[in-house]
């Protein structure tokens, strides 16, 4: 098994030798030797690349010369395995013929690198076979269009399987997968008698081009040409690699089509986030579309009454809302989540239907949503939390234009359409700054209740800074203050200040415009709501329970269900 990382590796001349090269694409939980081994501001997916080197039986490693980060990789590659086969390839920046015949001599070397180091032969029919093959693959792109199915183009820096599977399991087809070693290689059969090596190179580098090419205008037009069939764009980047953003940067200005930006590490510390991203943006292109689900439960609904239950899944609370088909809440409670999160909703199901005074049994359809809403089994379907406290606030508020969330593990500003379609939504980054999480570490070392921080900094006379929004950093600048003998209600107030100015940065980012509405538990916070309003120079809607507004949002996409087309 033979590793390589770059699109221009010579894939098909090594199988031709015999060998089984294999994309690393890792996914890992830490990088505890790459951050020993390599600078902090290398490229995550290098440093995975590096842990993926130490967790398998790699027979070796080829490498091209793409980047800095690559370079460094090979530096470590060759210090630390230096029995294993090992070669870079000096790769050129464009595809002329002379660069070609550059890369094909680095190509040969390779091969006698690795001939002589595994005793394998190069074998032109092979080649030849596997270019033929390749001929006669079919862009899906071309592919009819089904009205019914979301049509999304992939692109960007590469991207783990995990991603593409989470598309597909959504139901939509990936049309083009342009991320980096993602497209499919494509070779026309050599004539006879011309040189092998060199038409191999030749097509090679006339692949559509990365980035890290000289020059990029067929990258660009085949992007346009492919995203113009397409019902949005996902676009991939990896943390650090700069070059893939200025890319997304200047597609966001110039395509048309929705388009949402997924920057991961490599680890799966990031996954729920991204699952809701991808979740709630595809929701929204279906939506616009006029794609609806159909629910074998509605089949089976014949001429009974409806009640369904809602049930929102978060990190910190599990909420649940009973409905009947006239939209009435019938019962709604909310109980801390524990440690299981199956287990939380278990219960508060059992809660809001002795509430409500009805059986399970009579319980036409269960709808899960929140950060848990995956691991509900008794649930019938999921809806992500972007779309339910879209449906939700506009259920308290039909006017709302604007939702800002916070919630136990992240915030959202949603920005919604006329008719209440979610047109944008931004989240936080992956760590708690800004969250409910944030304020209750605040709230622990000012010796508070989280219920008392609120009505507290209501009585602050004296103005003090927080800051840092990094909950570790933050802790630190208040027991600064509490040494500076600063008063809680002052202290308290810094906090909310600090939550309320990463708020509205958020809903700046989606152009947010009144009517405003702040949803979850936080928002019974007096004090954070004080300092949200101060901040942005408008009001915010509150309603009574601003906790169950995504249990009622995902209750009612349980109801529309049943709704007759």
């Amino acid at each position: 098994m033979i590793g390589y990382v770059c699109k221009y590796t010579p894939v098909e001349v090594l199988r031709a030798m015999g060998a089984d090269p294999v994309l690393m694409e890792p996914s890992v939980n830490d990088f505890n030797l790459a951050d020993t081994l390599l600078y902090p501001n290398i490229c995550s997916y290098v440093k995975s690349v590096l842990e993926d080197a130490a967790g398998k039986d790699y027979e070796g490693f080829v490498l091209t010369s793409c980047c800095d980060s690559v370079r460094r990789l090979y530096d470590v590659l060759r210090a630390r395995y230096p029995k294993k086969f090992l070669f870079m390839l000096d790769l050129p920046r464009f595809a002329s013929d002379a660069a070609a015949g550059l890369y094909a001599g680095q190509i040969r070397k390779m091969m006698e690198a690795y001939a002589a180091f595994s005793g394998r032969q190069f074998d032109e029919n092979v080649l030849r076979e596997i270019m033929l093959c390749n001929s006669q693959y079919r862009h899906p792109e071309y592919e009819p269009n089904d009205p019914n199915v979301l049509r999304i183009a992939l692109v960007g820096n590469r991207c783990s399987n995990g991603l593409r599977n989470l598309m597909q399991n959504c139901g939509v087809k990936i049309v083009a997968d342009l991320t980096c070693a993602g497209a499919e290689r494509e070779f026309s059969p050599p004539a006879e008698g011309e040189d092998l090596i060199l038409n191999y190179t030749k097509q090679l580098l006339k692949q559509m081009p990365c980035l890290r090419m000289g020059d990029i205008s067929a990258r660009q037009r085949h992007i346009d040409e492919v995203v113009s069939q397409t019902d949005g764009v996902i676009y991939h980047t990896v943390k650090f690699c700069d070059i893939y953003s200025y890319e997304y940067s200047t597609l966001h200005r110039r395509i048309s089509v929705p388009l949402l930006k997924i920057e991961t590490d490599t680890t799966p510390q990031c996954a729920g986030q991204i699952r809701t991203r991808v979740e709630a943006f595809l929701e929204s292109l279906a939506a616009a579309k006029g794609i609806k689900p159909v629910d074998e439960k509605q089949k089976q609904r014949g001429e009974n009454s409806v009640t369904v239950v809602g049930i929102d899944s978060g990190s910190t609370s599990t909420n649940a809302v009973v409905m009947n088909e006239k939209k009435e809440i019938l019962a709604s409670g909310s109980i801390r989540t524990g440690a299981k999160t199956s287990v939380s909703a278990e219960k508060i199901l059992n809660d809001v239907l002795k509430k409500a005074g009805i059986a399970r049994t009579d319980v036409s359809m269960i709808v899960s949503t929140g950060y848990g809403r995956v691991s509900i089994p008794f649930a019938d379907k999921s809806v992500t939390e972007i779309s339910c406290h879209a449906k939700g606030a506009r259920y308290f508020c039909p006017h709302v234009r604007t939702i800002l969330d916070i919630g136990g593990q992240d915030s959202k500003a949603i920005r919604l359409s006329e008719t209440g379609e979610v047109e944008d939504f931004v989240m936080n980054d992956k760590c708690a700054a800004g969250t409910g999480r944030f304020l209750e570490a605040m709230a622990r070392t000012l010796e508070l209740d989280i219920s008392e921080l609120g009505p507290v900094s209501l009585k602050s006379q004296e103005t003090v800074e927080i800051s840092s929004m990094c909950t570790v950093f933050a802790e630190s600048e208040v027991i600064s203050l509490i040494a500076q003998n600063k008063e809680k209600a002052d202290i308290a107030k810094g906090v909310h200040r600090a939550i309320a100015g990463k708020a509205c940065s958020l809903l700046s980012r989606v152009g947010g415009e009144p009517t405003y509405m702040m949803t979850g538990g936080v928002a019974k916070n007096q004090g954070v709501v004080q300092a949200v309003e101060e901040k942005l120079g408008a009001k915010l809607f509150l309603c009574k329970d601003p906790e169950i507004v995504g249990a009622v949002g995902a209750a009612l996409f349980g109801l529309e269900s049943f709704e007759k087309a």
